[in-house]
């Protein structure tokens, strides 16, 4: 498994709003958010507030290269015989968890024959993650991600309990 360098890329907040939303449904409007770029993959978060009032928080992670895709969370912590790393979303500082996270693409079966094993992902290209969510406070509200990136024959360098601090849109 080889590692590459993450390549630029340009990613809109409002994008964020259209992978969770059905067509025609009202966008949600964002609060907060922030931004990472490592290993290969552009995620962006933002705390957003829907029409109803609801918030959750929204995490887009974006390949930057063709063909390569982000496991699902609902792989095992550990991976299927230590193969893989899910996609985590955790909110902290001062959001809490309202819900279960919900990824806005299916979850396909990749099967990798030479190893006689099936791996939960997302199909190739973006996926975002939806957390409800509710805040406790003033402070500091962040995301803490945890993902890996593959293509049908290569793996980037996984990126594990990363901190996004969230801040005003705007500034």
């Amino acid at each position: 498994m080889r590692a590459h360098r993450a390549l630029p890329a340009v990613l809109v907040v409002a994008s964020l709003a259209q992978g969770c939303t059905g067509a025609g449904a009202s966008s949600p409007s964002a609060e907060l958010s922030g931004r990472l770029e490592d290993s290969g993959v552009t995620v962006v978060a933002a705390l957003t507030t829907g029409p109803d009032g609801t918030r959750q928080l929204q995490a887009t992670f974006t390949p930057q290269r063709t063909g390569y895709h982000l496991y699902s969370v609902d792989l095992p912590p550990g991976g299927v015989d230590g193969l893989g790393v899910p996609t985590t979303v955790r909110v902290g500082g001062n959001l809490r968890a309202a819900g279960s996270p919900a990824a806005n693409v299916p979850v396909r079966t990749l099967r990798i024959e030479a190893l006689d094993v099936n791996l939960p992902v997302y199909p190739d290209g973006p996926v975002t993650i939806a957390v409800p969510v509710r805040r406790t406070g003033n402070g500091r509200a962040e995301v803490t991600v945890t993902y890996a990136a593959c293509s049908t024959s290569n793996c980037l360098a996984p990126v594990r309990d990363r901190v996004i601090a969230l801040a005003p849109v705007g500034t």
